[in-house]
């Protein structure tokens, strides 16, 4: 039996960490990372139904659209994506989601949706204004804004009761106002 002296042992421990740490060191270097690759972050959610060619045709698709245009606006902090579907940039649903992009993009962070589905759609037409109301289900995550990688885990929210409302503006449904309560909260 081949022993190795007392006084060696720290020595050949000392080599043999050595060897695993280069090891180590060059399998990281050759794959480039320590863990599985990165996924790709998932595209950007569409609202269940996908808008006709013409959104502002009825209620629910400029809903769609305006939903659409937001998973967009949320993802780059600008609320100029959401001027078509708006009434107007003075709307209470334009300047609701601009003063909450600016305060994101002043903390340096953006959002990924990854779900965004509207179940149990109603829609209420009187004349030039409607209502729509729906349970809006939400996923995403924070990003960084300048660097684009996540600041925290992909969030699921409580699902929540959308109430928006619509005028027909020259012919074509926009969005004027929106709100989002906890489902059965009062009116």
């Amino acid at each position: 039996m081949n022993r190795i002296p007392e006084r060696n042992r720290p020595l050949v421990i000392l080599g043999a960490s050595l060897v695993v740490v280069i090891l180590v060191a060059g399998g990281v270097l050759l794959t480039g990372q320590l863990g599985p690759p990165p996924s790709p972050p998932p595209s950007s959610p569409r609202p269940t139904e996908s808008p006709s060619a013409d959104p502002g045709s009825s209620p629910e698709p400029a809903v769609r659209a305006f939903l659409d245009a937001l998973i967009h606006a949320r993802r780059t902090d600008d609320p100029s994506l959401l001027e078509p579907h708006v009434t107007n940039r003075q709307s209470s649903a334009y300047r609701t989601v601009a003063a909450f992009l600016e305060g994101q993009r002043e903390a340096g962070k953006a959002a990924i949706t990854t779900v965004l589905e509207l179940e149990a759609v109603r829609v209420d037409e009187m004349g030039d204004t409607a209502e729509l109301t729906a349970t809006l289900l939400e996923a995403g995550y924070d990003i960084d804004l300048a660097t684009g990688g996540p600041l925290e885990s992909p969030v699921t929210l409580e699902p929540r009761e959308l109430v928006v409302e619509l005028k027909r503006v020259d012919g074509s449904w926009k969005v004027d106002t929106f709100e989002t309560r906890p489902t059965g909260a009062p009116s």
